[in-house]
C-alpha cells in the first residue's frame, strides 16, 4: 500500500468532514443573524433596557431600511423564547420585514406559527428576517408590494390561502408616517395626505374584509395603532388622524367579528426605534428620539412582540376583543 497515497485520501476524509460540518453549523444559503447591541439589560430598570438617547444623528427615505439603522434594533433574536402557544396557526404580517413586524414575525415563529410577511420594496431586510425564521426550522413566505392597491391585498390573502388554506391570524401592522413638517398642515400635499389614509387605513378595511372568510372561529385580528391617537403631533397630524381611525376600526369591527368567533384588538405602542422614525424624523431630531417618554428612551421592537403573541393566542386571551393596548413607556392614553 503507498503510504503517501493514504496520508492523501486521510487529509481529503478530513477536510470534506470539516466543510460538512460548516455547512451544517452555518446553513446552506442562510441569511446570517444581525449584529445587535448588548450593552444594556433585559430584566432590571426598565429604563435601562434598550438604547438611551442621544442617538446618532441620521435619517433615511422611506420606508428605510433595519440593516442601515444604528443601533439595528432589537426584535428579540436573542431573547424571545417560544413555547408553541400558536403551533399550527397561520399568520399574516404586514410590514413584517423590519420593526414591530419583524419582532412579531419572530415571535409568532417561535411559537409554533408559519408565518406570512408582507412589505413594500425592502428586500434585504425582509430576506433577512425570512431567512432567519427559516433557518430555525418554521415556514416564512414573503410577498412584496403595496398595499395602497386593492389588488395587492387581494394577492396576500389569495397567496396564503392557497398555501396554507386559511388564515388565523391577521396583523395589520404596515404603516406610512411623512417626514415632520414644521408648518403642520399647511404643508401636507392632498397626495401626502391619500397616501397616509390609503396606506394606514384603507389597506386595513381591504385586508381584513377579504381576509374573513378564511378566518375560522377562534381566529384574530390585530391592528396597529399609536400614541398619536391619544396625543397627536401637529408636526404628522395626517398620521395622527389615521390612528385614530384605526382605533375606531378595532372597536367597531370587534362588536360585528364576535358573532363569527373572531377577536378584534388593537396595539397602540409609543415611541419604537425602527424605520419608520428615522425616515419621518430629520437627522437632527432623531438625536433626541423617544427621551419624551416617562422611561426617557424609545421601546425597541422585541418589547411590543409578547402582546401581540398574547393578543394572538386565543386560549390566553379569549375574553379580549374590541381592546386597544397601550405600550407607551408610560405616556397616557385614556
Amino acid at each position: 500500500m503507498n503510504t503517501r497515497t493514504d496520508i492523501i485520501q486521510l487529509l481529503m476524509l478530513l477536510l470534506c468532514i470539516f466543510v460538512s460540518l460548516i455547512i451544517e453549523q452555518q446553513g446552506v444559503g442562510a441569511i446570517s443573524p444581525p449584529p445587535l447591541p448588548n450593552s444594556y439589560e433585559t430584566n432590571g430598570d426598565p429604563r435601562l433596557a434598550g438604547p438611551q438617547p442621544p442617538f446618532k444623528p441620521q435619517s433615511q427615505q422611506s420606508p428605510g431600511l433595519e440593516s442601515k439603522m444604528d443601533p439595528r434594533p432589537d426584535f428579540g433574536y436573542k431573547t424571545y423564547v417560544g413555547s408553541g402557544k400558536l403551533q399550527g396557526k397561520v399568520a399574516i404580517i404586514t410590514g413584517g420585514d423590519s420593526g414591530i413586524g419583524r419582532a412579531v414575525a419572530l415571535a409568532f415563529a417561535r411559537e409554533g406559527a408559519k408565518v406570512v410577511i408582507s412589505y413594500l420594496n425592502e428586500t434585504e431586510d425582509a430576506e433577512e428576517i425570512q431567512g432567519i425564521i427559516q433557518k430555525e426550522g418554521h415556514e416564512c413566505i414573503l410577498i412584496p408590494g403595496d398595499i395602497t392597491k386593492e389588488s395587492h391585498c387581494k394577492k396576500i390573502i389569495d397567496q396564503t390561502v392557497r398555501r396554507f388554506k386559511r388564515i388565523d391570524i391577521l396583523v395589520n401592522n404596515a404603516g406610512y408616517q411623512g417626514p415632520r413638517l414644521k408648518e403642520s398642515i399647511e404643508g401636507m400635499s392632498h397626495n401626502r395626505v391619500l397616501y397616509t389614509f390609503q396606506t394606514n387605513i384603507v389597506a386595513m378595511f381591504d385586508l381584513t374584509r377579504y381576509a374573513i372568510p378564511y378566518m375560522p372561529k377562534g381566529s384574530s385580528i390585530i391592528n396597529v395603532g399609536s400614541v398619536q391617537a391619544y396625543q397627536p403631533t401637529p408636526e404628522v397630524l395626517d398620521y395622527g388622524a389615521t390612528k385614530a381611525a384605526v382605533a375606531a376600526f378595532t372597536k367597531g369591527l370587534a362588536i360585528k367579528l364576535i358573532e363569527k368567533g373572531i377577536r378584534v384588538n388593537c396595539v397602540a405602542p409609543g415611541s419604537v426605534w425602527t424605520p419608520l422614525a428615522v425616515s419621518s424624523y430629520s437627522a437632527e431630531d432623531i438625536v433626541q428620539y423617544g427621551a419624551n417618554s416617562p422611561i426617557k428612551r424609545p421601546s425597541q421592537p422585541r418589547e411590543l412582540a409578547s402582546t401581540f403573541v398574547l393578543l394572538a393566542s386565543n386560549k390566553d386571551s379569549s375574553y379580549a376583543t374590541g381592546q386597544v393596548f397601550s405600550v407607551t413607556g408610560g405616556r397616557i392614553t385614556a
